[in-house]
């Protein structure tokens, strides 16, 4: 029982507290965006990023770090190779 209202506890947290954040507006991300941009990354894929927002918590926004980013462009062009695979 005490498991059912730590999670509907933190559930709660969750939903008061969390809210969108701009890519743009996380720690490293627009150096991040620029380095890849740089590396020759796909300027599509880049813009598609700066126009996503990540639903957080201020301290996880905080923590976002470009391991992070690399992991959302990674998802990113994987989606993308699925849904070309499947057309």
């Amino acid at each position: 029982m005490l498991e059912d209202r730590e999670i509907a506890r933190r559930s709660l947290d969750f939903q008061r507290r969390a809210r969108d954040f701009c890519m743009t507006d996380l720690p490293g991300y627009v150096e991040w965006s620029q380095g890849k941009l740089t590396e020759g990354e796909s300027s599509a894929h880049i813009a598609h990023l700066d126009a996503t927002s990540a639903w957080l918590l201020p301290e996880e926004a905080e923590k976002m770090t470009e391991k992070d980013y690399d992991e959302m462009l990674r998802d990113l062009k994987v989606g993308l190779e699925n849904r070309s695979a499947q057309q």
